[in-house]
């Protein structure tokens, strides 16, 4: 992987949007439809919740070899302007699902998810059940008690000060889960990488970089705070910008000649 200057955060989203630009029903079709999938898996009775967490890697997958098509297509394309005529199915979105696709250590990646946030809620869990007054969990479940109720009674205990230390330590394991899976899809995807590779490099690259990919953030934060103002509408244009701009970060921190994984990170 390389390092590249504070300004390349900026160069990852105008990458994204050229990648956008370049097919958009392609794009955003096939992003959408990847949520949609995973939203109606979590209606699935006993391993709704779970199904849809796994499978998201893996559709993830077929989102980002869709990215990579594209950008093979506008490299050609420089060449041979017919290239940018080449066909590009909704079928790759389902690619990984294939036998020869690694698509157990994407499925591991869903896995790591579910571990991480099962760790969150039984952190709150006890931190909850520490904090609440004698009685107050069973008054906190039982069937009468309302949902309004149930906040009144929540609402001062997650604010309050020793509740401050229990948030600072979901934020950071937040931001250590965010490093190690922002590019470990990719990674497995276009260089093959093993689970546990794909999590380390995925972490190292993010804070190599860590001036760029804060720019990154700063400018997509602002950019997603928008959505509440047009009624969700702007989500449909952002969250696949934001995949393909998260392609384009991928391919500038790791450059074509890195593309080959080491010994260690290839799948077995």
């Amino acid at each position: 992987m390389r390092k590249r200057p504070a300004s390349s955060g900026a160069r990852w989203i105008a990458g994204g949007w050229q990648l956008l630009k370049t097919r958009p029903g392609l794009v955003i079709g096939s992003v959408l439809l990847m949520y949609l999938l995973v939203f109606l898996t979590s209606f699935v009775p006993l391993i709704g919740m779970g199904a849809g967490y796994l499978i998201a890697p893996i559709l993830g997958g077929g989102v980002i070899l869709i990215f990579a098509r594209l950008a093979e297509i506008l490299e050609r394309a420089e060449q041979e302007p017919l290239a940018r005529e080449q066909p590009i199915g909704f079928d790759l979105l389902f690619s990984q699902f294939s036998g020869q696709a690694p698509w157990r250590p994407l499925l591991g990646l869903g896995g790591v998810t579910i571990l991480v946030n099962l760790a969150i809620l039984l952190l709150l869990a006890a931190f909850l059940t520490a904090a609440m007054p004698e009685g107050g969990m069973a008054a906190l479940n039982a069937p009468e008690t309302s949902d309004s109720e149930r906040l009144e009674q929540l609402l001062p205990i997650l604010t309050s000060g020793s509740a401050m230390g229990i948030w600072l330590a979901v934020i950071v394991i937040y931001v250590l889960y965010l490093s190690a899976m922002l590019f470990a899809i990719p990674r497995v995807v276009l260089a093959q990488a093993s689970l546990t590779a794909a999590l380390v490099t995925s972490f190292r690259a993010v804070w190599i970089n860590w001036l760029p990919m804060l720019i990154f953030g700063l400018i997509w934060l602002g950019l997603f705070l928008t959505i509440p103002l047009t009624a969700g509408l702007s989500a449909i244009l952002l969250v696949p910008w934001a995949w393909a701009a998260l392609y384009a970060a991928y391919v500038s921190i790791f450059p074509a000649e890195d593309a080959q994984p080491d010994a260690d990170e290839v799948v077995g």
